[in-house]
């Protein structure tokens, strides 16, 4: 599990853009076939029946053919579409404005942060308040001790990627596991404790303004005609539970990802903020609905996402249909993959693919766009992407437009290596940030 990735990576880099993995299975660099691999005819493999599936309850991404998946995909991109976005921002400001608030006192006191935390917290703060209303926060009451959330997260995304990966875990772990592995596994199960608990909360807070949140647009759905588009009431928190996990993670690594290239590459942050100042000559009066059009905020994430993607290995589905690379045919039915990693990292389309330059995006080709599937691709690529680049945008401009990323005392020659699961994040499990006031370099 943990050397997926790298051991397909070393095989293309050696034997070219289609290898065999395993037995009955291929991985590809080949972006033509990546068109097939992942089309409505495709299957998901077993792995993801099991990741997706949730107290007997299957979510969205644990269907395995398309027809099944499209119902709740569908409602989902519903929640996430542009239009409903300007209302679901709304929740977004003031959790920003208490990070803000932190990295004031940070450097007042020139003290460093752990991105992984803090940013994970902000995460959190933000995709509870947008999917279901959640007040408590995370971020103000930062303290020394693991909240159960974050707690219950970590073992919901390693306990739920391990038993998929192998077959057998979890009653091996009930059975003869350690108290560690054991708490590991107890832990991801309380996930169903907190999705509840806030379903509780929301159902009775008689004043909550509802149509502002995620959960009050699925509880709507249960008007419609077409039983189809209807949400189960007992579904709510296998729903909850896996946006919780979708959109945390790709927000609060790729946000601390950016903060720690920006502090490395001092003339890309000189551009970035010389971007913010030009937008927003006040801080205090930041449209952060702007910085949705500024071309370098989106540069910078996107070239931090095409070298650090979060799903970073590969994606597996039974063909639908033949694909032919390189001159070989691989017939219906066989596993075939591609992987964010790699597909980045293709000199052919990305010059200097080892390079973090976020310049390349300011004129991409189309290819270059295709290439850049840190969301997945094709008919299942992820539906709330839209929301995910909404929740970057607004951090990282609203940091940068106040703050300088420095590199703290003793962390000088840290690297930056993604863990390699599922769902990656840092393999130190830190990512060392310090931060200063900035001064206008117009």
């Amino acid at each position: 599990m943990r050397r997926r990735s790298k051991y397909a990576t070393r095989l293309v880099e050696k034997y070219g853009p289609i290898v065999v993995i395993a037995p009955n299975q291929v991985h590809t660099t080949d972006d033509t076939a990546m068109k097939i691999i992942y089309d409505r005819t495709s299957l998901k493999t077993s792995f993801y029946a099991s990741m997706g599936s949730w107290k007997g309850v299957t979510s969205t991404l644990g269907f395995i053919d398309y027809s099944s998946a499209a119902p709740t995909r569908n409602n989902l991109i519903q929640c996430f579409q542009n239009k409903n976005l300007t209302t679901l921002v709304e929740n977004i400001d003031s959790h920003v404005m208490d990070f803000i608030r932190l990295l004031e006192s940070k450097v007042k006191s020139k003290e460093p942060v752990d991105g992984v935390v803090v940013f994970r917290l902000l995460a959190l703060d933000i995709v509870t308040d947008v999917l279901w209303g959640e007040e408590t926060r995370l971020l103000s009451n930062l303290s020394d001790e693991t909240p159960d959330l974050l707690r219950r997260f970590h073992a919901f995304s390693n306990w739920n990627a391990l038993k998929s990966f192998i077959p057998g875990a979890d009653l091996m772990v009930r059975l003869f596991g350690t108290s560690k592995w054991r708490q590991l596994r107890n832990d991801c199960n309380d996930m169903d404790v907190t999705a509840r608990e806030a379903l509780n909360r929301w159902e009775n807070n008689k004043d909550t303004c509802r149509e502002k949140d995620v959960l009050s647009m699925l509880q709507g759905m249960n008007d419609a005609e077409d039983p189809a588009k209807r949400v189960p009431s007992d579904h709510i928190p296998a729903y909850m539970v896996e946006m919780l996990a979708a959109g945390s993670s790709t927000t609060s690594h790729t946000a601390a990802f950016a903060c720690w290239l920006l502090a490395r590459h001092e003339s890309v942050q000189d551009r970035l903020q010389e971007e913010l100042f030009e937008a927003f000559p006040d801080a205090e009066s930041m449209d952060f609905k702007k910085t949705m059009d500024l071309p370098f905020v989106d540069a910078v994430l996107r070239e931090t996402m095409r070298l650090y993607p979060m799903i970073p290995g590969p994606l597996e589905r039974y063909l639908g249909k033949d694909i032919e690379v390189d001159g070989k045919v691989v017939p219906r039915g066989v596993v075939a993959s591609t992987a964010a990693y790699n597909q980045g990292r293709l000199e052919e389309v990305f010059p200097k693919a080892e390079a973090w330059i976020p310049e390349r995006w300011l004129d991409a080709n189309d290819r270059m766009k295709l290439n850049w599937t840190p969301f997945g691709y094709g008919s299942r690529a992820c539906p709330g992407s839209n929301l995910a680049m909404t929740e970057l945008k607004y951090m990282i401009g609203a940091i940068f437009r106040r703050f300088r990323a420095t590199i703290p005392r003793g962390h000088e020659s840290d690297t930056l290596e993604l863990s390699d699961v599922f769902a990656a994040g840092a393999k130190s499990g830190h990512v060392w940030l310090e931060f200063e006031e900035s001064r206008n370099p117009l």
